[in-house]
């Protein structure tokens, strides 16, 4: 009887309770605000241990008034228990933001190393205290309709990961020299504002992947273009059709690059094609290209006016293409002569093609790539077994003497054996070429 009323006792006993703070706030962190919040209410000894979560994401919405949310983040921003804040996501709506400075200046004291700020209601007045410009533990910052104002002095040595949405600048030297103040910077994101005409100026050391659009404006004039000034960039992504150009400079020889450059194929004037022109000059310097289907396109229309730089350095090509262009690829090739590895991925159903459509320049122009250094060729989208993607097979299969392995994938509808069928009936150029056939 002893036993189990001992027993029992230590059943009642409330051990989570009696475990260190720190334990108590990581399993605490694994709650969300909300719910952490609401163990305050357990008893005394939990009434301030959510102070000491060091993720936080606060949102005026969760509250039932402006006043409510105030006060909240008030006593968690300006609580001496408050220990260092690793991430916070803020959301706040239009009204008066002074209460921005206090908080942010007690995150920046607080060490806070990702910050998410979002405005979801109003304009962009909501301007960001000068105090963020020199935070020393800031890794990663991604802003949201909030207006950046111009610093003389930035420093923000740990930051790699910079995204800009919807963002107003008091003038273009406050972007460029945020961006040239980051000296780690790798991952860079601007959605640009639907009336802004700066001329966006990215010169970093370190960067490796750059986003940026701005294809919602509503200006009917071009605007002046993007400048970018990055050795190490791996990844480029313009979506823009409104500026004027695009400047690539000091871009290295074994360069990878995911780009997508979405501009209209309309008003193809000579200062268009100019720009066109020196765009692909820098970047025919790269070794490893990915292009989407609407960067295909344009630099096909290009050419159509005048002829493609050289992609000596190339080795690897990923490029994307829509089902009615496959019959334009082999024209490409031909800038492209040390092409050694090939990935074909295509948008859209091939049945939607003339089944007569033919691959322009398979008989009469080989690409050199194809005679001398393509050794790999995959389609990453599956086969129909229809014109013009049999014609492309076809293709590779006749010219190419080198080619050591073909990776083919097929529709549900197709059957093994028919598909081999067909191949069986291609002139092989090589007789060493493996196809595999998933």
């Amino acid at each position: 009887m002893a036993c189990s009323k001992g027993l029992g006792q230590r059943l009642k006993e409330d051990r989570i309770s009696q475990l260190p703070d720190p334990l108590l706030t990581q399993i605490l962190n694994l709650l969300t605000t909300e719910e952490a919040v609401k163990t305050s209410v357990l008893s005394t000894r939990w009434r301030t241990l959510w102070l000491w979560v060091p993720n936080l994401e606060l949102s005026f919405t969760k509250f039932p008034s402006f006043n409510a949310f105030l006060s909240f983040g008030n006593l968690f921003f300006d609580s001496v228990r408050v220990s260092c804040i690793d991430n916070l996501k803020l959301y706040i709506d239009g009204n008066d933001a002074s209460y921005l400075k206090p908080w942010i200046d007690a995150l920046v004291k607080r060490k806070i190393q990702r910050l998410y700020v979002r405005r979801t209601l109003g304009g962009y007045s909501h301007e960001m205290p000068l105090s963020l410009y020199v935070c020393e533990s800031l890794v990663s910052l991604k802003l949201f309709r909030l207006t950046l104002v111009d610093a003389e002095f930035v420093s923000l040595p740990c930051l790699k990961i910079l995204r800009l949405k919807d963002i107003v600048f008091h003038n273009e030297a406050t972007f460029e020299r945020l961006v040239s103040s980051c000296p780690v910077l790798e991952e860079l994101k601007i959605d640009v504002v639907w009336n802004d005409g700066n001329v966006y100026r990215v010169h970093s050391r370190s960067l490796k992947r750059f986003c940026f659009r701005r294809s919602s404006s509503l200006r009917f004039d071009p605007v002046p273009g993007v400048v970018i000034d990055t050795p190490l960039l791996c990844c480029l992504i313009i979506d823009d059709s409104v500026s004027e150009n695009f400047i690539v400079t000091d871009l290295e020889s074994n360069a990878k690059l995911d780009i997508s450059l979405r501009l209209p194929f309309w008003g193809f004037d000579e200062a268009k094609r100019s720009n066109i022109r020196m765009f692909l000059a820098w970047i025919s310097r790269v070794r490893d290209m990915k292009i989407c289907a609407h960067t295909f396109k344009l630099i096909h229309h290009y050419s159509e006016f005048e002829p493609l730089p050289r992609f000596g350095y190339m080795s690897s090509l990923y490029v994307t293409l829509n089902a009615s262009d496959l019959k334009l690829f082999p024209i490409f090739l031909r800038s492209c002569p040390n092409l050694k590895s090939l990935i074909l991925e295509r948008i859209g159903c091939s049945h939607q093609l003339s089944p007569k459509a033919k691959v322009r320049g398979s008989i009469s122009s080989v690409p050199e790539c194809l005679l001398t250094t393509l050794e790999f060729v995959e389609f990453k989208a599956p086969i129909w077994g229809l014109a013009p993607e049999m014609k492309l097979v076809w293709y590779f299969l006749e010219n190419s003497p080198i080619l050591k392995k073909l990776t083919l994938r097929l529709r549900s509808h197709l059957t093994k054996d028919d598909f081999v069928k067909q191949l069986l009936k291609i002139p092989r150029g090589s007789t060493d070429c493996e196809i595999v056939i998933l």
